[in-house]
């Protein structure tokens, strides 16, 4: 751990401070409250992370927008990298000098019924099929990371997800942080256990002991794919590509991972034409999604509730 460099990826779903849909969806009063608990957890994290050695920690945001994080309010020890890139490591960018990753805070696979707003790339993707498995972000991100010789080494987010994360990569150390809405009820109990499950975050992380011991986890070709929209007339939509179409379900066949990943982003996101011209949306997109990420901020974390 001395003297290396972290990589932590952070979502919203898995995160303390999401309990609810409306948590995660941009401009609400909801996400507010919960990007500023994630901006806490990402910190807890850091802090985790100084405390055992390394020499720098570079944070990736990775909901939706990619400006969930509160720059004001993140350890100013932090690079924190915000948007998506093209390259070169797909969706992330520049990794400067990453010797390993931790994930928090993510979420389950779509079609798995018992993760927290379980999904994969969209919502609007029931569930996406590879050799006839079900598929997490997970995997895909670690997978694009790999090539890079960086091993995944930590995951938390609910449950289902943190179980789904141990029977593909058992060497991970998990840390499950569970939604009960019984728990959310009630303000007092809420604030109590986000105080707890972040503070046990922190004492996770630092059983990661020696992770560029740990194997790079590879999703294995030939990939099979099926992409299964929960709407036939998104599917269709979502299909400018020509890839074969049954009712609901896309499929395409590739020997490359990279493929894989490029053409599931593309069905999931891209219209052809914004596609084609991802040099220049991408950087706009990110300059669009800065200035909204800036509206009514939330209280700083010694002010909030």
């Amino acid at each position: 751990m001395k003297g290396k460099v972290a990589y932590v990826v952070a979502d919203l779903e898995g995160s303390t401070g999401a309990w609810t849909k409306a948590h995660t969806l941009s401009g609400t009063p909801e996400w507010q409250e919960a990007r500023l608990e994630l901006t806490k957890d990402v910190n807890v994290a850091v802090e985790a992370l100084f405390e055992m050695g390394v020499k720098g920690v570079v944070v990736k945001d990775f909901h939706r927008t990619g400006y969930n994080l509160i720059p004001r309010y993140l350890d100013r020890r932090v690079k924190l990298v915000s948007g998506y890139y093209a390259g070169p490591a797909v969706g992330y960018g520049k990794l400067y000098g990453a010797h390993f990753a931790l994930f928090v805070g993510l979420h389950a696979s779509g079609g798995n019924e018992f993760g927290f707003l379980p999904h994969t790339l969209t919502s609007r993707i029931a569930e996406i099929l590879v050799n006839g498995e079900r598929v997490c972000e997970a995997e895909l991100f670690a997978t694009v990371l790999s090539a890079f010789q960086v091993p995944v080494c930590f995951f938390s987010g609910c449950p289902a997800a943190c179980q789904e994360v141990a029977q593909k990569m058992e060497w991970v150390v998990t840390y499950p942080i569970a939604k009960q809405p019984e728990i959310y009820e009630n303000e007092r109990r809420r604030r109590s256990y986000i105080v707890q499950k972040r503070e046990g975050l922190r004492e996770k992380i630092k059983k990661v002991l020696n992770p560029k011991a740990m194997p790079l986890f590879v999703m294995k070709a030939p990939f099979d794919c099926q992409v299964i929209f929960r709407e036939e007339a998104e599917a269709r939509r979502m299909n400018p590509w020509a890839f074969s179409q049954d009712g609901k379900i896309i499929r395409f066949r590739t020997e490359k991972f990279l493929e894989l990943y490029q053409n599931l982003l593309k069905i999931a996101y891209f219209p052809k034409l914004a596609y084609q011209m991802r040099s220049l949306v991408l950087p706009l997109s990110r300059i669009v999604w800065k200035i909204q990420s800036l509206r009514h901020l939330p209280l700083e974390p010694k002010q909030a509730v």
